[in-house]
């Protein structure tokens, strides 16, 4: 795992899916969506779409990053003091 993250060969965001069935009908709905936007706009529309969803992504992008980013620092928070509390009781006997 350590040799996975030096070589940059972990990529959460991109690795982990939903497995919920509701994840994928909306993910298939989200699709359909597209295709029925692109048959009925004019291109200058669609393109404003394009780029509304693309925003979105981004956006949606940064949140995940941040709370990973959060939650991986709570974890490491939460390691550290089962670790001195373990360490302190340890010394204790």
């Amino acid at each position: 795992m350590l040799d996975d993250l030096y070589c940059g060969n972990i990529y959460p965001a991109e690795q982990v899916v939903p497995h919920e069935k509701e994840y994928r009908k909306l993910h298939r709905h989200t699709g359909e969506l597209l295709t029925e936007l692109e048959e009925k706009l004019s291109k200058e529309q669609m393109e404003l779409v394009n780029q509304f969803h693309t925003h979105i992504i981004d956006v949606h992008c940064m949140e995940l990053e941040a709370q990973f980013q959060y939650g991986f620092s709570l974890g490491m928070m939460l390691m550290k003091e089962v670790y001195e509390l373990l360490k302190h009781h340890h010394n204790s006997d």
